[in-house]
């Protein structure tokens, strides 16, 4: 199902299942609701792309690829439109993915999102990170105000949360060039999460240091873990209230981080970082 440039739409009481592309997938629209829709798929369950005052309440997935992924496109072109995702309200919904993550927000990011809230839900299921917060230089434009609140997380493979601003997916035919190409990220809270055995608890140290992650709160998180935080490149962290259990190593290694609730951290390698992108020859044109 796919719906583009529509306002005031009503997806409720729907079944899906066995779609090898995105279950459902709303572009360009304004002010639309998701109730109690059931979604059993082969690839990602809803992806809303550009899209300003979403909300997904009490739904249920089980997917072979994000359960909900959050775009606004590539490159020149999303960049050039400048359709923001905004406004998007995603709560007591149950989440099983078997191939990548439950909520993942990119790695398309090219026209900005912004103004995320995620609360009372369960992540019983990732292949990667129960989260992922992706994008790459190239994309430009921003990621900020993600506020994720009462979360369980359980049968995660990799993490609960990981935060990659420096490589994820593969480069856009037309990347948005130099410093203005490297996207801007701040603003992220994740309070009152409870995980249960995820390998890696946050994984947050693939960010340029040309542009730090401005604003990072992790509070009142508990339960067990392999391995505790890594943080690269973030100014104004918050730590606290992480009582979790089970590790081994530190529980926080940072490079390059400043803000509250660091001490006793130890150091951590500076990410790498990829090749600068030189301008076009020729001054893009939006088709």
């Amino acid at each position: 199902m796919e719906f583009t440039h529509c306002k005031n739409v009503l997806i409720q009481d729907v079944f899906t299942q066995g779609n090898d592309m995105w279950s459902t997938h709303p572009v360009y629209c304004e002010n639309v609701t998701f109730r109690n829709v059931t979604i059993h798929g082969g690839a990602d369950g809803i992806d809303v792309d550009s899209c300003k005052g979403v909300v997904i309440d009490g739904c249920s997935f089980e997917t072979r690829d994000d359960c909900i992924s959050l775009k606004s496109g590539r490159g020149m072109e999303g960049n050039t439109i400048g359709f923001v995702c905004e406004d998007v309200r995603i709560t007591n919904c149950t989440f099983k993915d078997a191939v990548w993550a439950c909520i993942g927000i990119g790695s398309e990011t090219s026209g900005g999102i912004r103004n995320v809230r995620v609360e009372h839900c369960k992540c019983e299921g990732a292949h990667t990170h129960a989260i992922y917060i992706k994008s790459r230089p190239g994309r430009g434009a921003f990621i900020e105000d993600i506020y994720m609140n009462d979360i369980d997380v359980s049968n995660a493979t990799l993490g609960f949360l990981r935060i990659n601003i420096l490589n994820s997916g593969l480069q856009d035919p037309n990347p948005v060039p130099g410093d203005a190409g490297i996207p801007t990220v701040g603003k992220f809270v994740f309070n009152n999460i409870r995980v249960k055995d995820v390998p890696v608890l946050v994984q947050a140290n693939e960010i340029s240091a040309k542009k730090p992650l401005d604003g990072l709160v992790l509070s009142n998180i508990t339960g067990t873990c392999g391995k505790g935080i890594l943080l690269a490149n973030v100014n104004h962290a918050e730590l606290k209230n992480i009582n979790v259990t089970g590790f081994t190593g530190p529980l926080l290694s940072t490079y390059a981080t400043t803000g509250k609730g660091l001490a006793g951290a130890v150091p951590l390698e500076a990410p790498k970082e990829p090749a600068p992108i030189a301008p076009s020859a020729e001054a893009y044109v939006l088709k």
